[in-house]
């Protein structure tokens, strides 16, 4: 009996990730297949092309396309270990969502600590880690706390309390204001960290949807009031 039980612990466990993994993997297939396309294909230097082929094995096109497909793989590998912290189950929530931030700023000393929350209908759970320091182990954090940056830490407010209210669609409209700015006048800005937000909707015919801001939209969207 006990081993009926594990087996069905363990099917249900494999399942709920599979599900994540499988929905953001095809969320951003994209990425590589851009790399398919005959017209990427006829761009290709061809001595580049046959310098990997001499130094790899493999055509620059198959580099790239492996080497995207192994950043999503992992990237999706991380968020399940995210979520299966919390036990949270995929298969049981109707809505969720995750936000993740990371320093896109290149001056030294480097820090690749990425850190974020998930909140669901009832929970928030906060969490940090670094992909360069003990493999990457997740740690638990109170993410919404008082960030040493004031900048960021009004963003967070912002898209925390966006989420919980239900107001994602203003998030979308948010990002493609920064988007505008970032080529238009303001396009000496130099954003300092990017934010990802995964918002996963079971009812929705797009369950998966990927935003990106960074924390300059605090003072885009200071500028246009």
């Amino acid at each position: 009996m006990k081993k009926i039980v594990f087996i069905l612990i363990f099917a249900s466990s494999f399942v709920n990730g599979q599900d994540f993994k499988e929905l953001y993997t095809d969320k951003l297939k994209s990425s590589w297949e851009v790399y398919e396309s005959e017209s990427f294909t006829k761009s290709i230097d061809k001595k580049t092309d046959s310098l990997y082929r001499a130094i790899n094995g493999k055509g620059y096109k198959e580099i790239l396309i492996e080497n995207q497909k192994k950043s999503v793989a992992e990237r999706a590998k991380k968020l399940n270990e995210i979520i299966e912290l919390f036990n949270i189950k995929l298969t049981e929530s109707d809505s969720l969502a995750i936000i993740e931030q990371k320093s896109i700023n290149n001056s030294l000393p480097s820090d690749f600590t990425k850190k974020g929350a998930i909140l669901t209908n009832d929970s928030i759970y906060g969490f940090t880690y670094n992909p360069d320091i003990e493999n990457g182990k997740i740690k638990i954090s109170d993410y919404f706390r008082d960030s040493e940056n004031p900048t960021m830490n009004q963003a967070k407010q912002i898209i925390g309390n966006l989420i919980l209210q239900g107001k994602t669609n203003y998030l979308d409209t948010i990002a493609k204001v920064e988007s505008e700015m970032f080529v238009g006048p303001l396009k000496e800005l130099r954003p300092e960290i990017e934010i990802e937000i995964i918002l996963y909707n079971k009812s929705a015919e797009e369950k998966l949807r990927l935003i990106y801001l960074h924390e300059t939209f605090v003072q885009i969207m200071n500028q246009k009031e």
